[in-house]
C-alpha cells in the first residue's frame, strides 16, 4: 500500500483536555514548577475556555503558568502503540511560550525577555514523541507564558486537544540561511539551505516549493524540487536568489505530500538595505512649518508640576510623576527618575510605543538620569484622551493631525529635562522603540540638544511603501476614508508628508544607532531604512534575523555603550 493510500485512510481520533487547569503568576523555575507536585495554596484554577483578565486572574511581571494532569484515553492508547507521537493542538495563544510534557519541554514560540522576539497570538500546534510508559501513566503537562501586555495565555475560549501524529505530522523543516543576520551584500546571492526530516517509519515522496517575492508581494522566482526521503532520514537543498535589487523579500518554504502543504516557513532576508532608495516626498515648506510650530510651542508656559512617588523611588532614583503643558495647552505626563547621587547628570529621554500602557524608567543605577514621556492621548493621558484613533485623528489637514501635537510634545519633554538644574543639557540621548522609535528620530531632527539618539523598529516612516507591505496601520487610514468623502488617499498622502520620518531624518546631526527586526510586519524593516538612509550623521544599525517587532538584548547593550561613550559617563 502506497504512502499516500495510507495518509487518506488514517482515521482521525482526539482527546479533549478539561477546560479546567492549574494557574501560578510568575517566572517561577521551569525544572520545578513543570513537574513538581503541586501545592494547592500556591496555584489556583483557571479555565483555558476563559481570558485570564475575564478570571481576575493575573500574570507577575508579565509571566505565568499554566498546568493540568490527564491519562491518556482507550482510543488514543491504541491509536498511539502505532504513531508513538502526540499532536497538541493549543488554539490561539499569546505571547510566547515554553511547553512541557512529563518536565521535557516539548516546543516553544517565542522567547521570553531579555530576548523577546514580538507579539505573537496565533494557533500553536506541537509534535511530539512519547516515551513508553507515558503512554498508561497519569502525565503533566505545562505550560509557561509571558506576555507584557497583560493578555496572555489561552485566548478564544480555547480547546486544547490531543490526537495521533499522522504521516504529515511527523515531517519537520529547518532553513540554515548563509548570513548570521539574513542580510546579504555585494556578490553575495540571497543563499539558503533547506531540511525537510522524514520521523516516519515509512519513505515518503513529495516536492520541496520555494518561493521569494518583494515585501510588497511581487513575484520574484519559484523552485520545485522533487525530493524522496527514505524512513527516519533527511534531505537537504541549497537555493540561491541572484540579481536583485537592494530591500527587502519575502521567503516561503514548504513541503507538499499528497497534495498537501505538510510544513510551511516563511520567512524575511534583507539584500544591501542601505542602499533602498525611498526618496524624500517632503513639501518645499517642511522646515517652515516645523520652525513655526517650534515657535508656537515656545509661547506655552509649559508649568512643570512634579510629584513625589515614594512607593516607586529606590536608594538610588527618586521617582515622579510629571506633569506638564505642550502644544496646544495639552496636558502630557511622564515618569521622572531623578538621580540620589550630586551632580549634573546625563539623561536619557525615552518615548513609548502607539498604545502601550506606562511603565516606569530605570530604578537600578547605570549613571543616567531618565524620563519616560507619554504623548498626548496615550498611556498616562489616555484616560482623558480626546484623540479618538490617533493615527488618523485630524487627518484632513497637517494643522490638524494628531502627529503635530505629539511630535511637539516630544520636544517639550527635551525642554523638561533641560529646565532640571541637578541635569546636564549638554547630555542628552533619546531612545525608543515603534513609535518611541520614529519619536527618537523626531527628537534628534527637530532639537540640536539631543546628542545621541538609539531608535528601534521605527514607525511613521515611508508611508506609500508601508502601506504596500503590510496592512496596518493603512486599515486604520482606509476606514477613515470611508467615512470622509472630502478626503483621497493622495491627500492623506500629502498631509502625512509632514509627518515622514524619513522627510526629517536629514536635520539630523547627532549619532543614530538603529534595531531592527528582520521579521517585522508591523513596522516592517524597508521603512526602518528608508528614515534611517536620510541620516547623514555618525550611525550604525543592527538587525536581528529571527525577530518580529521587537529586537535582543544585544541592542540594548550597545546603546547603552554608545549612550555612555557620547555622552562621556562612565557609572
Amino acid at each position: 500500500m502506497s504512502c499516500s493510500a495510507t495518509v487518506y485512510k488514517e482515521e482521525y481520533i482526539e482527546q479533549i483536555l478539561p477546560f479546567e487547569w492549574s494557574f501560578r503568576a510568575g517566572e517561577g523555575d521551569s525544572r520545578l514548577w513543570a513537574i513538581e507536585e503541586l501545592k494547592e495554596s500556591d496555584w489556583t484554577s483557571a479555565f483555558t475556555n476563559s481570558l485570564l483578565s475575564d478570571q481576575e486572574l493575573k500574570t507577575e511581571k508579565g509571566y505565568g503558568w499554566y498546568r493540568t494532569s490527564f491519562s491518556f484515553n482507550s482510543e488514543m492508547k491504541i491509536a498511539l502503540k502505532n504513531s508513538e507521537a502526540v499532536v497538541l493542538n493549543l488554539g490561539r495563544f499569546a505571547a510566547c511560550e515554553e511547553v512541557y510534557f512529563n518536565g521535557r519541554m516539548i516546543g516553544k514560540t517565542g522567547d521570553f525577555p531579555d530576548n523577546f522576539m514580538g507579539y505573537s497570538d496565533n494557533e500553536r500546534e506541537y509534535t511530539f514523541f512519547l516515551k513508553k510508559e507515558e503512554l498508561n501513566n497519569e502525565n503533566i503537562l505545562a505550560i509557561k507564558f509571558h506576555d507584557g501586555w497583560s493578555t496572555g495565555g489561552f485566548l478564544d475560549r480555547n480547546r486544547v486537544i490531543l490526537t495521533p501524529a499522522k504521516i504529515k505530522d511527523k515531517v519537520s523543516l529547518n532553513v540554515d540561511v548563509a548570513s548570521h543576520n539574513y542580510i546579504f551584500f555585494g556578490d553575495e546571492p540571497l543563499s539558503f539551505n533547506v531540511g525537510v526530516q522524514n520521523m516516519n517509519k515509512r519513505k515518503i515522496k513529495g516536492n520541496l516549493i520555494v518561493s521569494l517575492s518583494t515585501d510588497d508581494y511581487r513575484f520574484i522566482k519559484e523552485y520545485v524540487v522533487p525530493i524522496t526521503i527514505n524512513k527516519k532520514e533527511s534531505s537537504n537543498e541549497q537555493f540561491m536568489f541572484s540579481n536583485l535589487s537592494p530591500g527587502f523579500y519575502r521567503c516561503n518554504v514548504k513541503f507538499v505530500y499528497n497534495g498537501e502543504d505538510v510544513v510551511n516557513q516563511s520567512f524575511n532576508l534583507g539584500y544591501e538595505p542601505e542602499k533602498i532608495d525611498s526618496k524624500k516626498d517632503n513639501k518645499t515648506d517642511l522646515r517652515e512649518f516645523w520652525e513655526a510650530n517650534l515657535l508656537e510651542l515656545s509661547k506655552i508656559a509649559p508649568d512643570y508640576q512634579l510629584t513625589y512617588l515614594e512607593k516607586e523611588s529606590t536608594s538610588e532614583y527618586n521617582i515622579y510623576l510629571v506633569t506638564m503643558r505642550s502644544f496646544g495647552s495639552e496636558l502630557i505626563q511622564g515618569y521622572y527618575a531623578q538621580p540620589n547621587k550630586k551632580g549634573k547628570h546625563p539623561v536619557i529621554v525615552e518615548y513609548m510605543g502607539y498604545g502601550s500602557a506606562p511603565y516606569l524608567p530605570n530604578r537600578e543605577w547605570d549613571g543616567f538620569a531618565h524620563f519616560v514621556l507619554s504623548i498626548r492621548g496615550q498611556g498616562l493621558n489616555e484616560k482623558n484622551s480626546k484623540f479618538g484613533t490617533w493615527i488618523t485623528y485630524g487627518l484632513d489637514s497637517k494643522e490638524s493631525y494628531y502627529y503635530r501635537g505629539a511630535f511637539l510634545d516630544v520636544v517639550r519633554a527635551i525642554d523638561f529635562v533641560c529646565s532640571r538644574s541637578e541635569l546636564d543639557e549638554s547630555r542628552i540621548g533619546v531612545r525608543g522603540g515603534s513609535q518611541g522609535g520614529a519619536l527618537s528620530f523626531v527628537a534628534a531632527a527637530l532639537d540640536s540638544r539631543v546628542k545621541v539618539a538609539a531608535p528601534s523598529i521605527p514607525f511613521l516612516s515611508d508611508y506609500r511603501d508601508y502601506f504596500r507591505i503590510v496592512p496596518w496601520p493603512k486599515k486604520d487610514i482606509k476606514d477613515y476614508l470611508d467615512k470622509t468623502p472630502s478626503m483621497t488617499w493622495e491627500k492623506v498622502y500629502s498631509v502625512l508628508s509632514y509627518f515622514d520620518i524619513k522627510n526629517l531624518s536629514s536635520w539630523i546631526k547627532c549619532p543614530v544607532l538603529m534595531g531592527i527586526g528582520v521579521q517585522d510586519e508591523v513596522c516592517p524593516p524597508h521603512i526602518n531604512f528608508a528614515a534611517y538612509n536620510q541620516v547623514q550623521s555618525q550611525k550604525k544599525w543592527m538587525a536581528f534575523p529571527n525577530h518580529g517587532h521587537s529586537v535582543g538584548k544585544e541592542f540594548y547593550d550597545e546603546s547603552m555603550r554608545i549612550f555612555r561613550e557620547v555622552l562621556d559617563v562612565n557609572k
